[in-house]
């Protein structure tokens, strides 16, 4: 007999008796001759039939119980202990607790019922609601009992096919229903997955995760989604998507009575855009939406975000079945849990095709996760779509901060690979005729890019606190207030393979949501949130034009809160022009400033590459700095020439030659706040150009242009 405690002094008189049956790992003790033994159980293996007085399996032990046991005191499974039972094997006598993490793995029929039948008979149980539980039967149906807790952390059903396991009560899952093998049938009960605040001290919550590996649901399942209130405490805008099928996956999956009524008005999809904000025009004013890309540009121009905006749509109905793989944008308070009832999507579900209008706004979708799992981006069937996707972070009634992702890059507390289950993105279908030539897109979702375990970390949410660190240069900008209690951020990486111009596999855009503050770099007509650029070298000096959106007036900062793998000596120059200030953010990561609020002087900043050895800080720019757009162009378009960086009121000359060498056009601008920034009318023939620069310092440059 092996002793694993030592008895109080009071007790070491008693008598103790040793059981020959006993093996290395189990501890009995007993306090006199007619007393129960206690029985600690601390290896693998069997727990002998008899009676005991207590019983404890031990954590991080499988134990399999040997026969009918019987307790006058508690028969206890710790945490991450695991005891299995068959179906002629019990538990009986006093008490039965299952500890949080604890796990029993079930042969039984009839499930965990009262005193005269299944596999614990105890008079009272304890089996809490983190209990995780293996129904194992391979002949046999089961049922999960009358006594079944009605909150469990894990359920895993591995029944042989054709006999499954029925639900005897209501039940909630709080981490992970594993359908390995056979049929979960609901029996008319209520399943719900559960999510909601975690237990712990995080920022994020927790929704369980459905792995379908051989196994199905028969009967509605019931797929939650909590309002992390993190950013937004109050009434926002978050993103949905259904992770259910079927008549009862309706619009109206979004109401959370009492709190809450999803509206839809068609009256919204009718009236002219510019209309759709004036008050007592639409009445009621819907609070729910989905995107339609084709809508862009049918409200009139306008700046991007206008034309963006006129893609969400209100359903018909709140009856209106819930669409796969569709976005919803909702208008509701933090206080809320959605509830997606229905049957559970799983295989592969494709989006309709994608299209991508003519409009500077175009080529949006507002896309999501189909299944009751969160899932990796990164695994998904693309075609035709860009690398990058979004996700909205509500920070007010109307306003949000879309975060960003491509390629191991993100912004933003929600900015890696993985979208939550019941969640909605952006993405974009790609417009480079070269690498898209159908200019349409479609993504496949499929059951290999879902993630089957459930992490109780922020990778499990929404939102995320923290990414794997890059291998390349890179420098992450926050513009902050000075409480650090509103913040954005954008992203400069230098990379193998990158350009200057967009390219799908390194640059995600910038979108705004409406928030106060902003920042990106610009590249053509575009802003980047992420912005991949050459990899750098010893001769590397590159300049970036930065914008700085600012909506009230105060002083705000520029932090510099990554400079990853940037090489010794090479600097990094934020430059502002509005003050003539440069300074190192290698050697001063924060910069502060003074706005005067409604994004004034918004093009002030720059940020310049050097590396060591390039000496001076000259009025010239690096050849990639230099940038033109669009390009190919219409003779019908403008041509925009811009040079960041270029002291201000300083002279540049341009001038366009055709093929033969004859000057077609001359012009000379004078730099503003920021650098050159300028739109041109070409009415050219159609033809291949070269626009060549004359900067302050006499260095020349030049660009190639294609006229269409």
């Amino acid at each position: 007999m092996n002793s694993f405690f030592t008895l109080p002094t009071s007790l070491r008189n008693a008598r103790r008796i040793a059981l020959p049956a006993l093996v290395a790992g189990f501890s009995l003790t007993t306090l006199s001759a007619f007393a129960q033994p206690d029985l600690v159980v601390s290896v693998d293996g069997p727990v002998p039939g008899g009676s005991y007085h207590n019983v404890t399996v031990v954590s991080n032990v499988n134990a399999t119980l040997n026969g009918q046991v019987n307790v006058t005191g508690t028969f206890t499974v710790q945490s991450n202990a695991e005891v299995a039972i068959s179906d002629v094997d019990f538990v009986s006598g006093n008490n039965f607790v299952l500890e949080n993490d604890g796990a029993l793995r079930l042969e039984t029929t009839l499930g965990i019922g009262g005193t005269i039948s299944g596999p614990i008979r105890t008079v009272s149980k304890n089996l809490g609601t983190k209990g995780r539980f293996i129904f194992n039967n391979v002949t046999q149906a089961q049922l999960t009992g009358e006594s079944f807790p009605n909150e469990v952390s894990e359920l895993v059903i591995n029944n042989a096919s054709g006999f499954g396991v029925g639900l005897s009560r209501p039940l909630g899952v709080r981490e992970r229903l594993y359908l390995r093998n056979g049929v979960l049938r609901t029996n008319g009960h209520k399943l719900t997955l559960i999510s909601r605040t975690p237990d712990i001290a995080m920022v994020t919550a927790a929704s369980c995760v459905v792995f379908q590996q051989n196994g199905s649901v028969d009967g509605i399942v019931t797929a939650q989604r909590f309002i992390n209130p993190r950013f937004n405490d109050g009434v926002g805008y978050r993103h949905y998507s259904t992770s259910v099928s079927g008549l009862t996956a309706k619009v109206a999956n979004f109401s959370t009575p009492p709190n809450f009524d999803a509206i839809v008005n068609p009256q919204y999809n009718d009236t002219p855009y510019a209309r759709r904000f004036v008050l007592g025009v639409i009445t009621p004013y819907p609070n729910t939406f989905f995107y339609d890309e084709t809508q862009v540009g049918t409200g009139g121009p306008g700046s991007y975000d206008y034309v963006f905006n006129q893609g969400y749509q209100s359903p018909n109905s709140i009856q209106d079945p819930l669409v796969n793989t569709r976005g919803y944008t909702v208008r509701i308070p933090a206080s809320s849990t959605v509830e997606f009832a229905g049957t559970l999507n799983n295989g592969d579900i494709s989006t309709p095709i994608l299209t991508r209008g003519p409009f500077g706004g175009s080529g949006w979708h507002l896309v999501g996760n189909p299944y009751a799992s969160k899932i990796d981006w990164t695994l998904l069937n693309r075609v035709g779509v860009i690398n990058s996707f979004y996700k909205n972070r509500s920070t007010g009634v109307t306003s949000g901060v879309y975060d960003s992702y491509v390629n191991g890059v993100g912004t933003g507390p929600s900015g890696n690979e993985f979208i939550a289950a019941n969640q909605a993105v952006f993405t974009r279908v790609n417009g480079d005729p070269i690498a898209n030539p159908s200019g349409v897109g479609q993504i496949t979702f499929t059951n290999s890019a879902r993630i089957n375990e459930f992490r109780n970390d922020p990778t499990a949410p929404f939102f995320r606190t923290a990414q794997a660190a890059a291998t390349f240069p890179l420098v992450r900008l926050a513009l902050q207030n000075m409480d650090n209690s509103k913040e954005i951020e954008s992203v400069v990486c230098f990379r193998e393979g990158a350009t200057t111009g967009f390219d799908s596999n390194f640059d995600a855009y910038f979108i705004n949501g409406g928030y106060e503050l902003g920042i990106y770099s610009q590249v053509g007509n575009d802003g980047m949130s992420i912005n991949g650029l050459p990899a750098l070298t010893s001769t590397t000096d590159y300049t970036v034009a930065m914008m700085a959106n600012v909506w009230n007036a105060g002083t705000f900062k520029i932090n510099a809160t990554e400079l990853a793998n940037v090489p010794a000596g090479f600097e990094v120059l934020l430059q502002d022009a509005l003050t003539g200030t440069t300074q190192n953010l290698v050697q001063n990561p924060v910069y502060t400033f003074t706005s005067t609020g409604r994004n004034a002087n918004n093009s002030r900043f720059t940020i310049r590459f050097r590396a060591a050895g390039v000496t001076g800080i000259s009025d010239a720019v690096s050849t990639q700095a230099f940038d033109v757009y669009p390009n190919p162009i219409k003779s019908s378009e403008r041509l925009n020439i811009l040079l960041p960086g270029i002291e201000q009121g300083k002279t540049v000359s341009a001038v366009l030659v055709n093929q033969v060498g004859q000057k077609v056009w001359s012009a000379s601008f004078r730099s503003a706040l920021g650098g050159v920034r300028e739109e041109v009318k070409t009415d050219f023939a159609r033809g291949v150009y070269t626009l060549q620069v004359t900067l302050p310092d006499g260095a020349k440059q030049s660009r190639r242009v294609i006229v269409k």
